[in-house]
């Protein structure tokens, strides 16, 4: 005869541990905050450009920035030459973060094997650099009409970039600590297009970015696109907090519904992250960056089940 006490244990305890997943565990351990990243640069790099116009100058640290956003991942992107390698005493903060890319590829496009160098040098003494980014990767116009992979036609060249097909393959062969570790590039929404696929199928993962506000509207269409380019790679989400094509700011509703967005398509699985832009302008009073902050207070120990772990990448 079954010990009924005993079974009555059982379950109540597998009751509890049902309830427990159904309401607030996540079966990986991830929280939305783990998919949530910050675009870093050196403190005040946009102060006499995008920003010139606001009445506040930006001065914090990228590190400081993420904590005041409530953000434990950067994307970090050297910006005009800023820092100078070798980075060691410069990243001394960041150690405090959860994870971190390093840019490959900075700002503008610039590059050069000494850097690249110097970058894979920091990534091997700091077991928080999990990735690497190539930023404004294409040399092409990142605004524009993104055109579906399947029907687009003619035989078109492949966009100039940065670095050639085969040096990204090179680059991707670097093993970091015993291990390869991802290359993401980034692409505009100007840029989906049949012309990247021979550098895509060179990276390891893609971030996407929509220049124009205004294009905004489109951005469902664009990651539909995007799919179809990049297969089953991961793709991140890019939000800019500032329109910066015009040098001016993002009203809230465009921020809001940029942001809605990459939360339901990352619950989904279609995204693997989102990136909001940028640290050099968290600190200037704009309300974008307030809706921002507010949010991610409020999703961020979120219990998180996706396609793919952190842990996986």
């Amino acid at each position: 005869m079954p010990n009924l006490q005993f079974t009555f244990s059982l379950i109540t305890a597998t009751v509890l541990f049902c309830g427990t997943q159904a309401f607030g565990q996540s079966q990986t351990g991830e929280t939305i905050g783990d998919r949530i990243w910050i675009w870093g640069h050196p403190a005040g790099v946009y102060n006499e450009s995008y920003l010139a116009k606001l009445p506040k100058k930006s001065t914090v640290e990228p590190v400081a920035a993420a904590d005041s956003m409530g953000v434990r991942n950067m994307i970090f992107v050297r910006y005009a030459g800023k820092p100078a390698p070798p980075f060691d005493t410069y990243y001394v903060p960041f150690q405090k973060l959860d994870r971190v890319y390093w840019s490959l590829v900075g700002a503008s496009g610039v590059t050069s094997t000494d850097e690249r160098e110097q970058v894979f040098r920091l990534a091997e003494t700091h077991e928080n650099i999990v990735g690497f980014i190539l930023d404004d990767f294409f040399r092409s116009n990142a605004t524009g009409p993104s055109a579906d992979p399947e029907t687009e036609a003619g035989d078109l060249p492949p966009f100039e970039a940065s670095l050639t097909p085969q040096e990204l393959h090179a680059l991707g062969q670097r093993q970091v600590r015993g291990r390869r570790l991802p290359i993401m590039a980034v692409v505009y929404t100007g840029q989906i297009s049949r012309r990247a696929k021979a550098h895509v199928a060179e990276v390891d993962q893609v971030c996407m970015w929509t220049w124009r506000p205004a294009d905004l509207r489109d951005l469902e269409g664009n990651l539909g696109k995007l799919e179809k380019l990049v297969g089953d790679k991961p793709i991140y989400l890019g939000c800019y907090m500032y329109d910066f094509a015009d040098s001016r700011t993002l009203p809230v509703e465009l921020m809001q519904r940029q942001t809605e967005l990459g939360y339901r398509w990352l619950k989904e699985g279609r995204i693997q992250g989102m990136i909001f832009l940028a640290t050099p302008n968290v600190d200037v009073d704009l309300e974008a960056v307030a809706w921002t902050r507010n949010w991610i207070a409020r999703v961020n120990n979120e219990p998180f089940d996706g396609r793919t772990s952190v842990s996986q990448r």
